[in-house]
């Protein structure tokens, strides 16, 4: 935790952006790299009724952190995703209310 959800963009290059992301947010959150999570989530954007395939989504769930960071990690992943021709790249945070997170990692 936290987990980074891709949006958009190909299986192929999530994989391969996926540990840019993870160095980006953990280096700025001041956590371990293996503490993030990156998903790929295949969907379509529509914009005006009409298929948007440059469109990037990135939803961020975690505990809640200072404004400051999140303003941070949103702005380095946008220049990561912009830098690979994403148009536009709207960055979403679903603060967690850890009281309700649970990880298992079993023996």
């Amino acid at each position: 935790m936290p987990q980074v959800i891709v949006k958009g963009i190909s299986r192929e290059k999530t994989a391969a952006l996926a540990p840019r992301i993870a160095e980006t947010v953990a280096s700025i959150i001041a956590v371990p790299e293996e503490w993030i999570v990156v998903e790929h989530n295949e969907v379509a954007f529509f914009r005006g009724g009409k298929a948007d395939a440059r469109s990037a989504m990135v939803v961020i769930q975690w505990k809640q952190r200072p404004k400051e960071l999140q303003e941070k990690v949103a702005k380095a992943l946008a220049d990561l995703l912009l830098a690979e021709g994403s148009r536009p790249v709207e960055i979403i945070y679903q603060n967690l209310d850890m009281d309700d997170f649970y990880e298992y990692k079993g023996e």
